[in-house]
């Protein structure tokens, strides 16, 4: 289907219930949109897919190799695939995550 909202899609849980996230998925990417709360830690992980974070509200404490800054509203964190990343939310925030190719175990 080539038109769809957010809201109508189910949401996950990531490492625990203070990451939620709805996605979705076209042929060779995925988009989600991401709500996490204060003071979440997101692990350091690494996959094979490239990812853009947007964002969109929020402060997040964000480490992408052994590189650190703190991302704010508009603030994109460019992630080349198989490189360690994680974090930590400072306030709420609201995040817009793009992966390429698609990311088949959010399905």
């Amino acid at each position: 289907m080539p038109f769809t909202r957010f809201s109508a899609i189910p949401e996950r849980l990531l490492f625990g219930a203070a990451i939620r996230g709805r996605y979705a998925h076209a042929e060779r990417m995925t988009i989600g949109d991401i709500r996490l709360d204060a003071d979440t830690t997101v692990p350091m992980h690494e996959h094979p897919h490239e990812q853009i974070t947007c964002v969109i509200e929020g402060r997040f404490e964000f480490t992408i190799g052994d590189e650190t800054t703190v991302l704010e509203p508009g603030s994109l964190a460019l992630i080349p695939g198989g490189v360690p990343h994680g974090g930590r939310t400072l306030t709420p925030c609201w995040v817009v995550d793009v992966f390429a190719p698609v990311r088949e175990d959010y399905r």
